[in-house]
């Protein structure tokens, strides 16, 4: 995943080099956000806590506000912006989706600017959210978009998309990759990919999140510990009451006790990313050992 998001930050600013001049090479990402631990990559993630000890950081990258359009407007420069860097859902941030509106508008200050609005789906992609991708969700259709994790079903592959004329600024020599184009691992993205995207595959991440979301919510309402579930598809955040808040780790241990793993998000977030075909008598087991895991976690404090 870091280096698709290396290969699409590199693209960026060579496109913008090409087309407008050496100036125009600024990325505006935003706070909380993750794109990978290269250096380059860990310094567009809007997380100090990924770069410390590994500075100084590579110039010309911006922070905005997640969620907040008058952030990036604040930053954004026609002479100097030559991208905007986004995961449509936050992962590590929090589970945190972006409002529809949000990405739209990021679409059209892009397009203001003359600058290329770039989508990290290596935690959204490859039907995880219940569509192939998950721009395809919003209608918001980025320039460049990164994609890897379940690209490969478990096998090591990213990928960088892009449109073919944007493509044109990265010829032959600008970019490499020893295993850039492995063949096997090009054979198993694409197994993944004719899999994932049928329909019936689709439509049963919707079906199993909706259980998911509502299994956990009960919990959550049971025993007054999550305020909401967020996300879309088979990525989701279960948020933390203020009586609970950063004890997401406590969670994870407790429900390892009782034999059902979850993630966390953050401190004050529990992660849930199944199989998106994980059968549905685990997915009733697995919200019954979380409960299991849940009452013992409140009932001691």
């Amino acid at each position: 995943g870091a280096e698709a998001n290396e290969a699409a930050f590199k693209l960026a600013r060579r496109w913008a080099w090409e087309h407008y001049g050496p100036e125009k090479n600024e990325i505006i990402a935003f706070k909380n956000a993750f794109h990978g631990r290269t250096l380059f990559t860990v310094s567009v993630g809007g997380q100090p806590k990924y770069l410390e000890g590994f500075e100084p950081a590579p110039g010309g990258i911006h922070h905005a506000e997640f969620n907040d359009l008058d952030s990036v407007r604040k930053l954004i420069s026609k002479d100097k912006t030559c991208a905007v860097v986004v995961e449509p859902i936050q992962g590590e941030g929090g589970v945190m989706p972006g409002d529809p509106e949000f990405l739209k508008g990021l679409r059209e200050l892009c397009d203001e600017h003359n600058a290329l609005l770039v989508f990290d789906e290596v935690q959204s992609g490859v039907g995880r959210t219940g569509h192939l991708y998950a721009y395809q969700m919003y209608g918001v259709v980025p320039d460049i978009l990164s994609s890897a994790k379940g690209l490969g079903g478990g096998f090591p592959v990213a990928a960088m998309l892009t449109t073919a004329s944007v493509a044109a600024s990265l010829g032959v020599g600008t970019h490499g990759s020893t295993y850039g184009g492995n063949a096997l691992a090009c054979a198993v993205a694409q197994k993944v990919i004719d899999t994932v995207s049928q329909p019936d595959i689709l439509k049963g991440v919707k079906a199993r999140s909706d259980k998911l979301r509502k299994g956990m919510m009960d919990i959550g309402e049971r025993y007054g510990v999550f305020s909401e579930v967020r996300g879309a598809g088979l990525l989701l955040g279960c948020v933390l009451t203020k009586a609970w808040e950063g004890r997401a780790k406590d969670f994870l241990a407790a429900g390892l006790e009782e034999g059902v793993m979850v993630l966390i998000a953050g401190a004050n977030v529990v992660r849930l990313a199944p199989s998106l075909i994980i059968p549905e008598s685990d997915l009733d087991e697995a919200l019954e050992r979380f409960e299991a895991a849940v009452k013992k976690l409140t009932s001691a404090g």
